[in-house]
């Protein structure tokens, strides 16, 4: 008889446990003003991120601390890489609102230009900051390099939630859309 309730009391211990449900996060491209009516056509290309960035899960830095936190339940809709080349063409679509844009994954085709992006450091300090570091290139059709740059960005959390952080996410990678748009609007 003890054996059968001991049995019981576990089946209803493990049916009362559950998973926390997960909260999913995109970045938006909303309010952004328009730089110029320039007729181009771009291709985005996948952008590159550090392994530790390239995932689903948000990935949250400790202040003062070689400590990051992987934030199982606080996810992207997207792996991050996607999401960031997600908002970097719907973000040069709101600069540029005469220019095609694309996202491409291996071929840009016949494109006027194609921009590549690597990050090399996204780090997102809850209730503090986010910094951004990344190389970017634009090329031609035919895959010559026309422009480069390496970008620095930090941008303030107005907050202590993780949608406040990924706004200020969302911030940064519309500062870096932005200083790949001038280039294309100079007509590189």
């Amino acid at each position: 008889m003890k054996k059968w309730i001991i049995g019981l009391f576990l089946v209803l211990c493990a049916c009362s446990w559950r998973t926390p449900n997960s909260t999913f996060y995109m970045m938006s491209s909303e309010n952004l003003e328009p730089m110029s009516n320039r007729k181009i056509s771009v291709a985005v290309a996948r952008v590159k991120v550090p392994d530790l960035l390239d995932r689903p899960q948000m990935v949250i830095y400790e202040p003062n601390s070689d400590v990051v936190k992987i934030e199982e339940f606080s996810r992207w809709g997207e792996v991050f890489p996607d999401v960031i080349q997600a908002t970097v063409t719907n973000d040069l679509m709101a600069f540029l609102p005469n220019a095609f844009v694309k996202r491409t994954y291996f071929d840009s085709g016949n494109m006027n230009y194609s921009v590549n992006i690597e990050i090399n450091k996204m780090a997102a300090y809850l209730d503090d900051k986010v910094v951004l570091s990344a190389w970017w290139n634009i090329t031609n059709s035919g895959g010559r390099v026309l422009r480069r740059g390496q970008e620095s960005f930090e941008t303030k959390v107005k907050g202590n939630s993780l949608t406040d952080l990924v706004e200020a996410q969302t911030q940064a990678i519309h500062l870096l859309s932005k200083a790949i748009a001038k280039q294309l609007i100079s007509g590189t």
